[in-house]
């Protein structure tokens, strides 16, 4: 067939394709309207170096014990881990999420007449959301709704780093723009405190190391001493002055060595005790007043396409 035979049956049967659009604009919007928005709010961190075990064993980067190349994977991995959510759930009211869900359905009930009400209780019922209304947990739910408001933590935040920097970035979404910035907020928050907790035991760590070898040289020198002594107590030549003068110069080693022990141990005694902060919040998050989804107009240019194929097949 020729393309003008084409042109004249789509022209012919434009009302069906109009009604094809019509339709499926009609349950796009309808679509949009009963979706949720879902707002996102980021906070940014920044990721200095390690001060406390850089300065008793060096740059932590070429240190196989405190510290290595990965450390911003390493920071990542930490972020999205359980105990940092379990950390964000405990600061958060309870049941704050089922909260947010219970006041979302009353605005739709509110707002949708009784057509779109109806056609959101199929919506709910397919799609198997179940939105409850929010009562108080029992004392036998604590651990439960404990557990479930982790889970949805770990599932609303997304950790990414900023290619070429120390620079962290937490966003959290939720259809309630003011808890997606406390939870981003309270995530860094909780990782900023685990840091400290994890300095203060490295700091531990370095200062019982440091002391072990303290007491190794110590023992060391003082048997070195001693054969000094005993060198210098017999009679001179020349092997004597030989042994005595590559004795003196193995103190000398040694009682330097020692006293750099010394010296790094007093400063991990420091370190144990103060708190060093290796991260920074370069910005905390603030509440959006524009939603990232639904994106209504491309979910309505979407539909409309998909309405001209259809009415056109």
């Amino acid at each position: 067939m020729p393309i003008e035979d084409y042109i004249k049956i789509l022209l012919k049967r434009k009302w069906i394709i109009s009604l094809f659009i019509l339709v499926v604009l009609f349950a796009v919007f309808l679509l949009n309207t009963i979706t949720s928005p879902v707002y996102e709010a980021t906070t940014t961190i920044l990721i200095s170096p390690s001060t406390d075990q850089q300065s008793i064993f060096g740059s932590t980067r070429l240190n196989p014990i405190f510290g290595g190349s990965d450390e911003i994977e390493t920071h990542i991995e930490i972020l999205k881990s359980y105990s940092i959510a379990q950390g964000v759930a405990e600061k958060l009211p309870a049941g704050i999420f089922e909260k947010v869900q219970a006041e979302n359905k009353k605005k739709k009930e509110k707002s949708l007449r009784w057509p779109l009400d109806l056609l959101y209780s199929f919506y709910v019922r397919l799609s198997n959301t179940d939105i409850p209304e929010y009562t108080a947990p029992s004392d036998e739910n604590v651990e439960a709704n404990l557990q479930r408001t982790i889970r949805q933590i770990k599932n609303s935040i997304t950790i990414s780093a900023v290619k070429d920097t120390n620079i962290i970035e937490i966003s959290c979404e939720n259809s309630n723009p003011e808890l997606a910035a406390e939870i981003a907020n309270t995530v860094a928050t909780v990782f900023m405190e685990k840091s400290i907790i994890i300095n203060r035991s490295n700091a531990s760590e370095a200062k019982k190391f440091i002391e072990e070898q303290l007491l190794e040289k110590e023992l060391e020198l003082a048997v070195q001493e001693e054969e000094l002594q005993e060198t210098r107590s017999l009679e001179n030549g020349p092997d004597a002055q030989l042994r005595l003068a590559s004795l003196e110069r193995t103190v000398r080693v040694s009682e330097n060595i020692y006293l750099s022990l010394l010296e790094k141990y007093q400063e991990a005694r420091i370190n144990e005790v103060m708190e060093f902060i290796d991260i920074r919040i370069i910005d905390r998050a603030l509440a959006s007043d524009k939603p990232i989804k639904p994106r209504k107009m491309l979910n309505l240019a979407i539909g409309g396409m998909l309405g001209l194929m259809m009415g056109i097949i």
